[in-house]
Parts: C-alpha cells; sequence; structure tokens
C-alpha cells in the first residue's frame, strides 16, 4: 500500500484538513480515508497552532479507522512527562514543571490542562 507521511502538525488542523484535501482523503464514517494509501503520521500532533485537541482527534480517528499510522513526537513525549508523577518522586512530574518548560508546552496546557480530556489524550 502507498503512504503519505506527514509530520509536525503542531495543532494547526486547518492546513492538516487542506493538506488531507489536496492528497485526495474524503471524510467518510468519521474519519479522513483514501481509496489507496494511507497516512503515515511521524509525531508532534500538538504545540503550536490553535485547533490541539481536534488536531489530535483528526489524527486518532484515522488511526482507529485503520486509515492511518501514528508515531509519537518528541512534543507528544514532552506532554506524557509533563503530565506523569515521576514514581521515584512523586511531588515531582517527568518532566519538570519549570516556568521554561511550560512555555514550550503552553499551547497544548492552554487548551487541555485540568480536564479530562487531557488525561485522555495523553492515555
Amino acid at each position: 500500500m502507498p503512504y503519505d507521511i506527514i509530520g509536525d502538525i503542531h495543532g494547526c488542523a486547518d492546513a492538516l484538513l487542506s493538506l488531507l484535501r489536496k492528497l485526495g482523503y474524503r471524510e467518510a464514517q468519521g474519519a479522513w480515508r483514501h481509496a489507496d494509501r494511507q497516512v503515515i503520521f511521524v509525531g508532534d500532533f500538538i504545540d503550536r497552532g490553535a485547533k490541539q485537541i481536534e488536531t489530535v482527534n483528526i489524527a486518532r480517528r484515522m488511526v482507529d479507522a485503520g486509515t492511518a499510522l501514528a508515531v509519537m513526537g518528541n512534543h507528544e513525549l514532552n506532554a506524557i512527562g509533563w503530565f506523569t508523577p515521576d514514581p521515584s518522586n512523586p511531588r515531582d512530574f517527568l518532566r519538570k514543571h519549570t516556568q521554561n518548560n511550560r512555555n514550550h508546552h503552553k499551547v497544548f496546557l492552554d487548551e487541555v490542562e485540568g480536564t479530562l480530556l487531557h488525561a485522555e489524550i495523553i492515555d
């Protein structure tokens, strides 16, 4: 099967949708599909753009539908570390909650932090 490789979406759902359309994908049954090809997402779904949740959901629905594969990027790894308590020091997290780290992750955190959706996306 031929593949379309897409990376560094960074929360830019509108650009992702535009790209999928240009590549000939169409939305059907809740996911974007192509008759002959499959997407391989190569990470960095979050941070920077204005539509973090929507971007994650587009990719997630495609993976669930079997129309895409996905590999985690460093931004997702950082999100997991930010959210996950450090087992060696339960009062801390795997990614330290410094202002510098928060700034790198701010756009995603602004959209999801403190919500049930945050835990769901991390899972």
